[in-house]
C-alpha cells in the first residue's frame, strides 16, 4: 500500500505532481520529471532541467568528480532535495537521476550531465554537473572522452560559462588516495587554469560524523589541490548517503542524524559559497585549447625529432656504406650495393578508437598536425589546432590540409643504388654538371684519372654527407628545443600540470635534452620528472594498466596495412619521400621556431 502524505504542503505538493513515483516507502521515492535536450548530437553531453526558469535568476553552478562507488549519485540527489526545500519530517525523497542498468563490470553512466534544478519559489537556480565513467573498465578512451565534453560543455552557445565549486567527492574510509582516484583527479583538474583551486572542495560520504582524519591526510600526504580553511585544512563536507533509504521504526534516529548531517553540510557549502567568488570558465577554455594545440605541437615535435633521427641513421650508414665499398666503386661506378631510406608514407587508419580515425594534416609539409583526438571539428579549417586560419602546429594555410581517414607514418626501404645515384641524391648535383663533362672525359681520361676522379667525387659525397649529418643535427637540437618550451608552457598554465600524460612527454624529451648538454633545462625538466612522479605515482601506476595504447593498436594496424601497400613504388615516388628530409624538416623548423617565439614570448 502506497505510503501517502496527509499534511503535505502546497509546494511539495506540487512537486509530487511534478514526478513519478518509484517506490512507496517510507520515504515515498519520486523521480522528478525534466525536460531533457543534447548539447552534442551523439548525445554525449546531455541536460535536464526541472522547473521553470525565470530571466534574473540566481544560480550556483558546480561540478562533481568521483570514481564510480563513491555515492556520488545519491550526493546529487541530496542536494537537489535540499535546494527544493525537502524536510525529513515530509517522509519523501526526490531523485533527479536516472540509473541505467548495465554490465556490472562498467560504468552506470558514461555521458556528462547537466542537471538544471529552477526553484519558483527561491527565484533560484542550481546547476550539478556530473562527470561519471571516470576510471571504469573501459579504459582511456573513454576518460579522454568525458574530458572532451567537458571541454564541448564549456564552449557549448547553452552550455557552461561559470563554475561556483568543483566538489571532489571521496569515502570517509579510505585512509589513501587510490590509482583510480589519482587518476580521475589528474584527469580534471588539468583542464583548468591556476585560478580554480579556491573553490575546489571536498564531498566525503559514508561518513560517521567524526572527522576525517584519514581522507585529509591522505589529501595532504598527495598534495591534491583544493581550498583550505583559516586552521589550513582542506575545505570538506560531510554526508552518510542514508537518506534515501527505506526507513524502520527501529533505526529511525540513524536515518534522521544522516538526513541533519546532509542537511547541515550543504547549507555550510552553500555558505561557504558567498565567500567566493563565481569563476568564469574563461580561462578554463583557453587553457583546454591551449593544451590541445601544445600537444599537438608535442606530438608533432616528437615525430618529427623521431624521424630526424632516423635520417641521421640513413645517412651515418651511407657513409659506413661508401668506407666499405670504397674500393669496388673505384673501379666500377656502377657497382651497386644496398641502403636503407627512411621515408614518409599516408596510409588508411585502421583499428584506431573513435577519438582517433580522423587525422588534420598538412598536404605541404608531409605532417600529422593534429593525430590524435581531432574528433570534435568537421573540417580542417575547424580543427582544434587552427588558429586565425593557419596552423599552430606547421603555421600553413588552413587550405593546405586535409582532415580524413589517412595519416602519414614513417617507413624505412631497402634500395639497390648505385654511386652515381648516390650523388644525385646527397651530393651537390649542380658542381657535378660544371666540372664533369662526360664526353669530353671519355676520349682523353687515362683509366688513373678515372680513378682520382672518382675519389675526388667520392671525397666530395662524403663530405657532403657531412654537412647534411651536421645539419640535421642543428635541426634536431632546434626541435627539442621546441619541445622543451612547449613543456614549459604546458606546466605554467595547467591547475595540474603534472599529469600523467606529461610524464610520457618528459620521458621522451629528457634523454635527448641530456644529450644537448643543456645544464639549467635538463635540471628544470628532472625536477618537473621527478616532482610529477612523486605525486601521480598511483596514477601512472594505473595509466599503465589501463592504458592499452589506442595510439600503439592505431599504429600497429597502419604499420601492417601499410606492408600490404608498399609492393611496388616507381623510383620518382620512392626517393621523393627520402628527399624531403633535407627540405620539409628545414622548412618546419622555421616554422615552429617562429610560432614559439611569438606565442611563448613571456618565457
Amino acid at each position: 500500500m502506497a505510503y501517502r502524505l496527509n499534511d503535505a504542503s502546497s509546494p511539495l505538493n506540487d512537486l509530487i505532481k511534478k514526478s513519478q513515483m518509484l517506490h512507496p516507502g517510507p520515504p515515498v521515492r519520486y523521480c522528478l520529471y525534466t525536460t531533457r535536450s543534447d548539447l552534442e548530437k551523439d548525445g554525449k553531453i546531455r541536460k535536464w532541467t526541472f522547473g521553470q526558469k525565470y530571466a534574473n535568476m540566481k544560480n550556483k553552478t558546480i561540478l562533481m568528480v568521483g570514481e564510480t562507488g563513491t555515492g556520488k549519485t545519491t550526493l546529487i540527489n541530496t542536494m537537489v532535495n535540499y535546494f527544493l526545500g525537502v524536510n525529513f519530517e515530509d517522509k519523501v525523497w526526490f531523485e533527479i537521476t536516472e540509473e541505467e542498468k548495465r554490465a556490472q563490470t562498467e560504468s552506470q553512466t558514461s555521458e556528462v550531465t547537466v542537471y538544471e534544478i529552477n526553484s519558483e519559489e527561491k527565484r533560484s537556480s542550481l546547476t550539478i554537473i556530473d562527470t561519471p565513467g571516470y576510471g571504469d573498465t573501459r579504459g582511456i578512451d573513454k576518460d579522454t572522452e568525458i574530458a572532451r565534453n567537458l571541454h564541448e560543455l564549456f564552449l557549448h552557445g547553452t552550455g557552461v560559462k561559470d563554475l561556483d565549486a568543483v566538489c571532489l567527492v571521496l569515502k570517509a574510509s579510505q585512509n589513501r588516495i587510490s590509482g583510480i582516484q589519482r587518476y580521475i583527479f589528474e584527469s580534471v583538474l588539468s583542464l583548468f587554469g591556476k585560478d580554480i583551486e579556491d573553490i575546489i572542495v571536498l564531498f566525503i560520504t559514508h561518513s560517521d560524523g567524526g572527522p576525517p582524519t584519514n581522507v585529509l591526510q591522505a589529501i595532504k600526504t598527495e598534495k591534491v589541490p583544493c581550498c583550505h580553511d583559516d586552521e589550513n585544512e582542506p575545505v570538506h563536507f560531510l554526508f552518510n548517503n542514508r537518506q534515501s533509504e527505506e526507513r524502520t521504526k527501529r533505526y529511525e534516529y540513524v536515518y534522521k542524524s544522516s538526513w541533519e548531517m546532509a542537511a547541515g553540510s550543504i547549507g555550510e557549502f552553500f555558505e561557504f559559497l558567498k565567500s567566493r567568488q563565481r569563476k568564469s570558465l574563461n580561462m578554463t577554455v583557453s587553457v583546454l585549447n591551449e593544451r590541445t594545440q601544445l600537444e599537438a605541437c608535442v606530438e608533432s615535435l616528437k615525430k618529427s625529432i623521431k624521424f630526424r633521427e632516423a635520417k641521421q641513421k640513413e645517412l651515418t650508414e651511407v657513409q659506413d656504406l661508401l668506407k666499405l665499398n670504397k674500393e669496388m666503386i673505384e673501379k666500377d661506378e656502377k657497382f651497386t650495393f644496398t641502403v636503407k631510406i627512411a621515408y614518409k608514407e599516408k596510409i588508411n587508419i585502421i583499428g584506431a578508437s573513435w577519438q582517433s580515425k580522423k587525422v588534420t594534416s598538412c598536404k605541404e609539409c608531409e605532417e600529422n598536425c593534429h593525430e590524435y583526438g581531432c574528433w570534435l571539428a568537421t573540417n580542417a579549417k575547424k580543427c582544434e589546432v587552427m588558429e586565425d586560419n593557419y596552423c599552430t602546429v606547421c603555421m600553413c594555410h588552413y587550405s593546405t590540409h586535409v582532415r580524413e581517414g589517412r595519416k602519414y607514418v614513417e617507413r624505412w626501404r631497402e634500395e639497390r643504388v648505385t654511386f652515381a645515384q648516390l650523388k644525385k641524391k646527397y651530393g651537390n648535383t649542380d658542381e657535378e654538371k660544371a666540372s664533369y663533362d662526360k664526353s669530353a672525359l671519355k676520349h682523353v681520361e687515362t683509366g688513373h684519372r678515372q680513378s682520382l676522379k672518382m675519389r675526388e667525387q667520392m671525397t666530395k659525397l662524403e663530405n657532403s654527407l657531412k654537412n647534411l649529418l651536421d645539419k640535421n643535427e642543428v635541426e634536431r637540437k632546434s626541435l627539442v628545443k621546441d619541445t622543451y618550451v612547449a613543456i614549459v608552457k604546458l606546466s605554467e598554465t595547467a591547475l595540474k600540470p603534472d599529469s600523467a600524460f606529461t610524464i610520457q612527454y618528459l620521458d621522451f624529451l629528457i634523454p635527448r635534452v641530456e644529450e644537448a648538454g643543456s645544464a639549467d633545462w635538463l635540471q628544470k625538466l628532472k625536477n618537473m620528472q621527478r616532482e610529477a612522479k612523486a605525486s601521480t605515482k598511483s596514477a601512472v601506476g594505473y595509466l599503465s594498466r589501463m592504458n592499452k595504447g589506442p595510439q600503439k593498436a592505431a599504429d600497429k594496424a597502419s604499420t601492417n596495412s601499410a606492408a600490404e601497400l608498399t609492393s611496388s613504388r616507381n623510383e620518382g615516388t620512392q626517393t621523393a619521400a627520402a628527399e624531403e628530409a633535407t627540405s620539409y624538416e628545414v622548412g618546419h623548423v622555421r616554422r615552429m621556431r617562429h610560432f614559439f617565439t611569438e606565442f611563448f614570448q613571456n618565457i
